[in-house]
């Protein structure tokens, strides 16, 4: 009996399990790119690390406060002593010859201590100064943790971008291999009926074949370009996404201010080296600190409980206080010139933050200019590229018409289709470049993520 209890415990604990695995595996999200974006600053492992490492600056800098408050510690003591130690007394105290020692042995077999400790730190300038630096420290965490945020945004923004161009460019190639399948039925049926030339018909089919053949590798890239997106997004591969945006609905015109008009403060790199410079001038003034006097109150009570047995918890057991109150001042005076050379260091290490504060400056500033050119070209091009591509249409439109009425040559009908597919070839790398420029540039502009 006990046996197909347990079988049948073992079976509703596997199909539960088949049953959360299943639900696991059909997880179905349908997801714009803002909530793809949300998605990834909630999941993505970067992300993830650095709001951890917020929380351990966090920690850290209630840790070097907790320096500055009351230091309380206990110990206790039990001491066997299985030999007394000796003490040599001079024998003249006893009225023995000079120059001669008694050995006694004082004290009892057991010793029995307990103390409590106690130190309060009034002053320490390093320990003002570390408190500054902690919250710097923490700043920093978090000017981070807005760095990643932001790269993520942008990889996460570029995958779905490529998704939908490449499901985009996959439904217009399957909809010219429609339509040159169309034309080929019509010739096959034309070269049986003895109206052409079997020739023709080789030549649409050469096409034809081109054209299922990149309709099979666009596929694979779609697959492989939601794979990537998933994973920039820290999305598990068996979950199921649907793309909600389409590229008609994102804008791609964007707003070319004068880089003139930018302030570098709104880089998230150039806040991170004022920090990074803050923290470089704190670590001077500690060391500079470092020089003045500590102060610090301390105390400490014990009792202490001898006797010739181990009798802690008795009444008859003797216990004698000890009670110690004191101020410790620390004056520092020579410590090898180790604290004027770290004071080089820091002063060095300043210097070195402030270079890079103006060299990011420039960087950045070139970094719109380029971004700006780059996205003003891109534009430029999708332009074309657009109108290369309509008319590419209306050629491969006339050409079939012509065709058709016999007043044209299937030559020109396969020059059209080729025409067109590389037009619409085009048109996609084109627009692409637009989508991926101009996240580029709101990068660049700090505008693309604001916490």
């Amino acid at each position: 009996m006990r046996y197909k209890e347990l079988l049948i415990s073992l079976a509703l604990l596997l199909f539960t399990g088949f049953c959360n695995a299943q639900q696991k595996k059909d997880s179905t999200h349908n997801f714009s790119i803002q909530q793809s974006i949300k998605y990834a600053l909630d999941h993505q492992g970067n992300v993830v690390n650095a709001r951890f490492e917020v929380d351990k600056a966090s920690a850290k800098v209630k840790e070097i406060v907790g320096i500055g408050l009351p230091q309380i510690s206990a110990t206790g003591n039990i001491q066997d002593f299985l030999k007394l130690p000796t003490t040599l007394i001079p024998a003249q105290f006893f009225g023995g010859p000079s120059g001669e020692f008694i050995p006694l042995k004082f004290g009892t077999q057991y010793n029995t201590t307990g103390e409590i400790d106690a130190s309060q730190l009034l002053f320490d300038g390093t320990y003002i100064v570390g408190l500054e630096a902690s919250k710097t420290y923490k700043e920093l965490s978090q000017k981070s943790l807005t760095q990643t945020s932001i790269q993520t945004v942008s990889m996460v923004t570029k995958a779905y971008y490529t998704v939908l161009v490449n499901h985009w460019r996959l439904q217009m190639v399957g909809a010219d291999a429609n339509r040159l399948k169309k034309l080929m039925d019509e010739t096959e049926a034309m070269y049986k009926s003895g109206f052409t030339e079997k020739l023709d018909w080789e030549r649409i089919k050469v096409n034809y074949n081109n054209l299922k053949t990149q309709q099979l590798n666009i596929g694979k890239l779609v697959n492989l370009s939601m794979k990537l997106l998933k994973f920039q997004m820290g999305m598990q591969q068996n979950d199921s996404l649907a793309l909600t945006d389409s590229l008609k609905s994102i804008p791609i015109v964007a707003n070319l201010e004068k880089d003139t008009a930018f302030n570098p403060e709104n880089r998230i790199e150039y806040s991170l080296a004022e920090s990074q410079l803050r923290a470089n001038q704190l670590f001077l003034q500690k060391d500079q600190f470092s020089n003045l006097p500590s102060l610090a109150l301390y105390g400490s009570a014990s009792y202490t409980g001898p006797g010739a047995k181990l009798e802690i918890f008795s009444s008859d057991q003797p216990w004698y206080p000890t009670v110690i109150v004191g101020l410790k001042l620390n004056v520092p005076i020579f410590s090898g010139l180790q604290r004027m050379y770290r004071i080089q260091e820091d002063k060095i290490g300043v210097k070195e933050s402030e270079v890079l504060l103006g060299t990011l400056k420039q960087s950045i500033s070139l970094d719109i200019a380029n971004s700006s050119t780059n996205l003003q070209n891109a534009l430029a091009d999708l332009i074309n590229q657009q109108e290369n591509m309509d008319l590419a249409q209306n050629v491969e439109h006339d050409s079939k018409i012509k065709y058709e009425a016999g007043t044209g040559s299937n030559l020109e009908v396969v020059d059209a289709e080729t025409a067109l597919t590389e037009a619409e070839s085009n048109y996609y790398s084109a627009l692409f470049n637009a989508l991926v420029a101009k996240v580029d540039y709101e990068q660049a502009k700090g505008t693309l993520y604001k916490k």
